[in-house]
């Protein structure tokens, strides 16, 4: 039955996608986000549903002419350029075969969000894309949290099967940089239920993250949410998710889990961590070897780089860092890349913060650089300890970002134009 509904709703979705190519970004941003064929069972999981808007939503976009309105940003030239340095690295990859399905899956995730940046160039549509991204994620987080509160904590909160963010640490990671926007739409909603609903969303998302049992995503949520309240200078509006929080952390959650999270503070005695550093040593080692273009995709699991990187007693396993990742399989010069375009990203989002506050036809503006640049925090912790250097929703984040400062740019220029134009004088009277 859930094969039939979802179907449904995706094919009866066809002819306004050809229609509105818009729409199309959205279903592409819908499926993307939730991964809905992963709740069914039957025939609808197979269907490769993506690629079939993309193809549409393309068809819709070349008729419509919808790329005479396309404007080129820099952030889109800094992933362009991250794409063709992971190409040359899978090229000259120590098995570039093994190396071939990740970059592949890279791939179609930079056009997804390529594709999404050329359709979502106006203020609605940004709007729009926005609360899709964060009900999509927000079903997780509520199920999530009503999950852990139910349960009492004792079970892992998981990710869809087959999805980006599959296990816990990636699931902690999508619900804590969904987090941001979601207190973005509890100021910014169109209607009173839809703040409400924004609201539910934010604290059970917070609540799910605790269901993970993710250590590092626990110290993303509080980094994350400490951030947004220093930014924004609200101090009340974070308690309203961080007493909530609290409560079921001490009241709710076993003691399994506290012995869970106090590990933290046990490093040396640790030993999933130890593992990890293993990894991370390795890692160094395959990239001081291979400094340029690193080793390629799924360096760490070749045979021959296990024998010859990993000491003797030490199993190999996933890196568990997108910084050490970056480093093993693209080389010095790729972590570098990646790095920049982190770093450019909060720096766009900060300078449009300051750039706002003299723009008032988009009041909103301020306070979603204050979401971006916590999305951001969020990511950068949780990215110590987890691979996801190329987590398809960083990318969507970098293009909510240089969608919005075009935006931004329009209003700067404009109000620059009208400033500096020439005051019409009036004649002298006789």
């Amino acid at each position: 039955m859930r094969d039939v509904l979802l179907a449904l709703f995706l094919l009866s979705a066809f002819p306004m996608v050809i229609y509105r190519y818009q729409v199309g970004a959205m279903i592409i941003g819908f499926i993307s986000f939730m991964y809905p064929q992963s709740n069914t069972f039957g025939f609808a999981l197979s269907v490769q549903w993506l690629d079939i808007f993309l193809v549409l939503s393309l068809v819709g976009y070349f008729l419509k002419q919808g790329y005479k309105d396309y404007k080129h940003h820099t952030i889109i030239s800094l992933t362009l350029f991250l794409y063709l340095w992971v190409c040359l690295s899978t090229i000259f990859a120590i098995n570039w075969m093994f190396a071939y399905d990740l970059w592949l899956k890279f791939s179609k995730v930079l056009v997804l969000c390529y594709v999404v940046y050329a359709m979502l160039n106006t203020e609605r549509r940004l709007m729009a894309f926005m609360k899709v991204m964060v009900i999509s994620i927000g079903f997780y987080g509520i199920k999530g949290g009503l999950f852990t509160i139910i349960s009492g904590g004792g079970s892992q909160v998981l990710g869809p099967i087959n999805s980006f963010f599959a296990d816990n640490n990636g699931m902690a990671l999508v619900l804590t940089m969904v987090l941001p926007f979601m207190i973005f739409f509890i100021t910014h909603a169109e209607s009173i239920y839809q703040r409400y609903f924004a609201l539910f969303c934010t604290l059970t998302t917070a609540i799910a993250v605790l269901g993970t049992q993710s250590r590092t995503g626990l110290a993303a949520l509080g980094v994350t949410i400490l951030y947004f309240t220093w930014l924004q200078k609200k101090l009340f509006r974070a308690l309203l998710i961080i007493v909530p929080v609290a409560v079921v952390a001490f009241f709710f959650m076993p003691e399994t889990w506290t012995e869970r999270m106090m590990t933290t503070t046990e490093l040396e005695s640790d030993v999933s961590f130890q593992g990890r550093v293993d990894m991370w040593k390795a890692s160094i080692r395959i990239a001081n070897d291979y400094p340029i273009l690193g080793g390629g995709y799924n360096v760490i699991y070749l045979p021959e780089v296990i024998v010859r990187y990993i000491p003797l007693g030490v199993t190999a396993r996933a890196i568990h860092s997108a910084y050490f990742q970056m480093m093993a399989e693209h080389g010095y010069a790729g972590f570098v890349i990646f790095v920049i375009i982190l770093g450019y990203t909060y720096y766009c989002a900060r300078r449009m913060a300051r750039q706002a506050r003299n723009v008032s036809a988009l009041p909103w503006m301020g306070d979603l650089t204050v979401a971006i640049r916590s999305s951001l925090v969020g990511y950068i912790v949780l990215g110590a300890t987890a691979n996801i250097a190329f987590f398809d929703l960083l990318y969507f984040v970098m293009v909510i970002t240089a969608i919005a400062d075009n935006l931004l740019q329009q209003h700067v220029v404009s109000k620059k134009f009208t400033l500096n134009e020439p005051v019409a004088r009036s004649p002298k009277l006789a």
